[in-house]
């Protein structure tokens, strides 16, 4: 295939990729460990008191507050995707969760079973809960297991 106006092309190309603009996000996922801690709202960990495979939701109590307000005394997290991961959840695991905005909306930056998370905030639930939309490859920021986060958190919050 040939094309009669190269030119014309390549302006069009060169437009587009100028008028893209990234959207602005509190809690930018490509950085350091220390710094997204620094970002965000909040930092809360949390443990798996119960699981629900049909609908894919997880019960949890938050053991620990590490930056912020908190979350709630109990809260929940529904698995939209990916689906499968709800088949490594089981009680007494630990979940980390950071909270920040993004376009004026709460979001959250899960850890849980050795996977990053994105998730929204779900306002029309009785118990504070969030909807993970997909995981996301976070591991430049950190790459270990959610065990090994929560002592690097809780590190950061000692000052060390």
């Amino acid at each position: 295939m040939r094309f009669r106006h190269p030119a014309l092309l390549l302006a069009a190309a060169m437009l587009v990729l100028l008028s893209a603009q990234p959207a602005p996000a509190v809690i930018n996922i490509n950085m350091p460990i220390s710094k997204i801690y620094e970002s965000v709202k909040s930092v809360a960990v949390a443990s798996v008191t119960g699981v629900n495979l049909e609908n894919r939701v997880i019960d949890l109590k938050t053991t620990e507050l590490l930056k912020g307000a908190p979350i709630g005394e109990t809260f929940r997290v529904q698995i939209a995707a990916p689906a499968e991961l709800i088949q490594k959840v089981a009680a007494g695991q630990a979940l980390v969760i950071m909270t920040g905005e993004d376009l004026g909306k709460p979001v959250a930056l899960i850890h849980l079973a050795d996977t990053w998370l994105l998730a929204e905030f779900l306002p029309a639930s009785k118990t504070p809960a969030w909807r993970v939309l997909q995981a996301h490859d976070a591991k430049r920021s950190f790459s270990g297991t959610t065990a090994e986060l929560v002592k690097v958190l809780a590190g950061l919050k000692a000052g060390k």
